[in-house]
């Protein structure tokens, strides 16, 4: 998660008369302070120990240290795990915890315009602080206050408990009551939920990934789903030289029903997250347990690839990834099938890398390195025997 960086303040109304990299010193006046409480991440503690000697001796600035460690980006990389838990409160402007006591560009701001105001002067934009140590020594008090708040405030249970992650894992275990009624056992965090098919050997996933950008108002999660073959890795581990592979027979998720899909995103903080629990519930009914019944009765769902293909709507578009599967459980024949139809399917393009591929397979080349998403699939279906269709 980014939470500022120089390039968002450089555009627009930025002013004229400055340097882009002025953007940055309110960033930088933050991360100083932070790595001076011990924030850092174990990265910086790593990669950048020479930085951060130099900034905690004053050698340089915060801005300095910004640009020359943290590529002008304060992410949440940058910080440890307390740092970040007070980046995510005290620098989003609608926080629980900025609305009761502030957040860091309003004081900022404040801190400096009440200084020109003692002074007699005006600054013409939040971007006119000078980047010297002088002027971090005074902000600084009003970032030992609010530090000190947040750790009382942090403290409270209630608080406590509208913790991005807290809400993310809280949603989690929340739909997985709806799994778990299914067959479906969770890992020890409850954002993993797997079940095993009659067969012994299929295995399906549900995995739920939090946004980048959480924060306590704002906690967004979107579903993966997956199916995989234990067998199936051992196939694929034989039969491609021993490469790594998981045994991953179709990779999807909860997508959007548009013709270009995208990942839905569920929206878990506040007063929204019952009824987005509630649609998630709703969907795999609809979506996710017609396609793993359809993966549970092995026969059925090798005819199905080969006659419609490894797309799925609203869960993932066509995919060459189940030729293996057909490889390792079918005939050649729904092999052939499946791959005929992929083929003839795909843009001209991507047609054209695929023919290409099998030319140089024809003329005995070896490659490890991939061209393009999926070239290994094309290199198993020519290892495996598989034929192109007519060029149209």
């Amino acid at each position: 998660m980014a939470y500022d960086r120089i390039d968002w303040h450089s555009g627009g109304k930025y002013p004229d008369d400055l340097p882009e990299e002025h953007g940055g010193i309110h960033i930088g006046m933050f991360l100083a302070w932070l790595v001076h409480q011990d924030m850092a991440s174990n990265f910086h503690r790593t990669d950048s120990a020479g930085e951060l000697r130099r900034l905690l001796s004053r050698e340089i600035t915060g801005l300095q240290f910004l640009i020359d460690a943290c590529d002008g980006k304060l992410w949440e990389e940058d910080l440890n795990d307390q740092g970040n838990a007070f980046a995510v409160d005290y620098y989003d402007a609608k926080s629980a915890f900025a609305r009761q006591h502030g957040s860091f560009l309003q004081d900022y701001c404040d801190v400096f315009n009440r200084h020109a105001a003692a002074h007699g002067f005006e600054y013409p934009s939040v971007y006119h602080v000078e980047n010297t140590w002088e002027k971090f020594d005074q902000l600084k008090p009003i970032l030992d206050q609010r530090y000190s708040q947040w750790q009382a405030w942090s403290a409270d249970p209630v608080n406590r408990h509208g913790d991005p992650k807290a809400q993310f894992l809280h949603a989690c275990q929340e739909v997985g009551k709806f799994l778990a009624s299914h067959g479906f056992k969770p890992n020890k965090a409850g954002t993993v939920w797997k079940k095993v098919a009659a067969d012994k050997d299929t295995v399906f996933e549900v995995s739920f990934e939090p946004e980048r950008y959480n924060s306590r108002s704002d906690v967004r999660m979107q579903v993966a789903l997956s199916i995989a073959s234990k067998a199936l890795k051992k196939w694929l581990a034989e039969n491609r030289g021993g490469t790594a592979c998981n045994g991953a027979v179709l990779f999807g998720g909860l997508l959007r029903s548009e013709k270009d899909a995208s990942s839905m995103i569920w929206q878990v903080a506040g007063l929204t997250a019952r009824s987005s629990i509630e649609q998630m519930g709703q969907l795999f009914v609809e979506r996710a347990l017609p396609l793993f019944s359809l993966f549970a009765d092995r026969p059925r769902a090798l005819e199905h690839l080969a006659s419609h293909g490894g797309g799925f709507p609203a869960i993932c578009d066509p995919s060459p990834t189940p030729l293996s599967f057909l490889l390792c459980f079918g005939t050649q024949e729904q092999a052939q099938r499946f791959f005929t139809g992929y083929v003839a399917s795909r843009p001209s393009p991507w047609r054209r890398n695929i023919f290409q591929t099998y030319t140089q397979l024809q003329a005995n080349e070896v490659w490890e390195s991939s061209a393009y998403s999926h070239e290994s699939d094309i290199k198993l279906a020519f290892q495996s025997g598989l034929v192109l269709p007519q060029k149209s």
